[in-house]
């Protein structure tokens, strides 16, 4: 099988796994952006692909306008337009400063405290959101690299996922969070028309769930041994089967006698 990730998205832990429950059938990974994503799983390049939906509003719930992959359902995850959406998870934001910026200063950053705060925003952007009142500069960038290296340089500051920010790490700057920013949220998608044999036990592995709970055939996740117990030593002053001390009884000090 073959799965395309997006950046960011570390998958160590699923090729583990699958390779536990499924060695007859290797998980080959690639990677790049959602839209490459969406058009490799229209050309039968690979079978399935976790893919940054549109974000959400954190505080309505809502979909924000911003582009979504072409060929992919905008609202709510779910099995439409031929395709199969299965929610995963949606990743926080954060921004990345220069490390001697005044936001340095404090734990997490207000998206108010964004607003006259300018942007480099990469052409690859994960959540085409610019902070409420936003009226400062914006410069583009071809990529997440050469914008978090402008921010370095001073040029501004960038709003991104945090597993991107984790990806990009530059000593020259500093990651606070943005709680009431919009979050990327993730999906693993794949074209209802094709689905591959060992799709049901992807996701599994992507959601966490053990073979058991798996709508697949995969090979049972291996029982733990039990562990072994402890045989405690026997207590002091304790009688043996025979009725007699037990030795740590007949040599243990007891109280002077009085004369």
């Amino acid at each position: 099988m073959r799965l395309w990730l997006v950046p960011g998205v570390t998958p160590d832990r699923w090729l583990k796994v699958w390779a536990q429950r499924l060695p007859d059938d290797p998980l080959d990974v690639v990677r790049g952006g959602s839209r490459e994503a969406v058009a490799a799983v229209l050309a039968g390049d690979v079978d399935a692909a976790v893919v940054r939906l549109t974000p959400v509003d954190p505080t309505t719930g809502d979909r924000l306008d911003a582009p979504a992959p072409p060929g992919l359902a905008t609202t709510t995850p779910s099995t439409r337009d031929g395709w199969a959406v299965v929610p995963l998870w949606t990743e926080d934001t954060v921004v990345v400063v220069p490390k001697e910026h005044v936001l340095t200063v404090v734990d997490q950053v207000d998206a108010a405290d964004l607003a006259d705060e300018p942007l480099v925003v990469p052409a690859d952007d994960a959540l085409g959101w610019l902070p409420p009142g936003h009226d400062a500069d914006v410069t583009q960038a071809p990529d997440v690299a050469t914008a978090v290296a402008l921010v370095a340089s001073e040029v501004g500051v960038l709003v991104l996922p945090a597993a991107l920010a984790r990806a990009h790490r530059d000593e020259s700057t500093t990651v606070r969070p943005v709680p009431d920013a919009p979050g990327s949220p993730l999906a693993l998608v794949w074209r209802v028309d094709a689905e591959h044999p060992h799709a049901q036990e992807l996701v599994g592995i992507l959601r966490g769930r053990t073979s058991a709970s798996s709508r697949g055939t995969a090979t049972p996740d291996p029982e733990p041994r039990p562990a072994r117990k402890a045989t405690p030593p026997p207590a002091r002053g304790r009688r043996t089967p025979t009725g007699r001390p037990s030795p740590a009884a007949r040599t243990g000090k007891g109280r002077p006698r009085s004369r």
